[in-house]
């Protein structure tokens, strides 16, 4: 288990150490993947749902993400209660330059592990996040 946080900690900073020139933490890189993938401003609760965090920590990350003028928060037209995150051309902009940076990082992978020992790491991963996720 331990090892598990140990590498956890260790992809984190790393990933964060290639994407410090494009001014995005990896957290960010995914907040903008995932409004890119559903095509439309979603609810900061979504949000934070996908990414397994709380919803106050969704608020903080929005809101650097709005002052940076990645994202841009709108209300629902339904119910101006209700916050929405939408990623702006600049957004779209750098995360594109973040997937580039990511292209690294799999180029990486494929230098130190063989094919079969990616698939076998993607393998176990993947029933890891279904048994907890």
């Amino acid at each position: 288990m331990e090892l598990l946080f140990r590498i956890e900690k260790i992809t984190d900073a790393h990933i964060n150490a290639l994407l410090q020139p494009i001014r995005l933490t990896c957290a960010q890189h995914l907040v903008l993947k995932l409004l890119i993938e559903a095509g439309e401003p979603l609810p900061l609760g979504q949000l934070a749902e996908k990414l397994h965090s709380v919803r106050s920590n969704m608020t903080q990350m929005i809101d650097r993400l709005a002052a940076e003028g990645l994202v841009e928060r709108i209300f629902d037209a339904t119910d101006r209660r209700r916050v929405l995150a939408q990623i702006t051309e600049e957004g779209r902009r750098r995360f594109e330059a973040a997937t580039q940076l990511e292209y690294q990082v799999q180029q990486e992978l494929h230098t130190h592990f063989s094919q079969q020992e990616r698939d076998q790491l993607v393998s176990l991963l993947s029933r890891l996040e279904a048994l907890w996720g």
